[in-house]
């Protein structure tokens, strides 16, 4: 059993922003319409993230008693999809465009090392100076009080690494596998001749 309240929770979603109050209710009304509401806190987080209420993430987040740090700037947080050296990537939805983006954020001590500081602005200028259909585009950089945060493009799918570890149906045959040799080799030329430096070229980053 959770020993978050159920009340509590409930609470903590609408203190969240995440999702609006009449839309919450709503739901909660016709939740009850339609199934028993469960007296688990957990199962409940489930149902919402089910019914598309909450993303996984959001749900994990208010069942640790988390309800601050959903928005970054004009961009609502949705998942965390990775973790680097220079911070963690969300996948965000623009407030009113309602586009989706990955967004990363560099960590608050990073932020008070004039170093990482540096490299993180480095990162930006690189991303804004280049331009391939293979490579990810960054169009913001930007600032939410202590928090910079970068807005890249939000590629949905797996890495290399993934395709050749945790997805044995996308094994890559020869002819698939030069293929993309041969677009890495391409975006590292582009790279190269904007004096760009990635250093961090792994299937991961694939």
């Amino acid at each position: 059993m959770n020993r978050l309240p159920i009340e509590s929770f409930l609470d903590l979603t609408r203190k969240s922003g995440l999702v609006d109050p009449a839309r919450l209710s709503q739901y909660l009304e016709k939740l009850e319409q339609t199934q028993a509401i469960p007296e688990d806190t957990k199962e409940l987080a489930a149902i919402f993230v089910r019914d598309a209420v909450l993303s996984r993430f959001q749900a994990d987040q208010l069942l640790a008693n988390k309800w601050r740090g959903f928005y970054v700037g004009k961009y609502r947080v949705i998942e965390r999809i990775g973790i680097g050296g220079m911070g963690q990537v969300y996948l965000a939805e623009h407030r009113t465009m309602k586009r989706r983006y990955a967004i990363k954020v560099l960590p608050r001590a990073k932020a008070s090392d004039p170093a990482s500081l540096e490299r993180f602005e480095r990162e930006a200028r690189a991303g804004g100076s280049i331009d391939h259909p293979n490579i990810v585009r960054a169009y913001d950089k930007d600032q939410d009080g202590d928090l910079h945060y970068l807005v890249m493009d939000f590629v949905d799918g797996v890495t290399l690494l993934q395709a050749i570890n945790d997805a044995p149906e996308l094994r890559l045959g020869v002819a698939r596998a030069l293929g993309l040799g041969v677009q890495v080799a391409r975006v590292l030329r582009h790279m190269h001749q904007r004096s760009v430096l990635h250093r961090d070229i792994k299937p991961s980053n694939i």
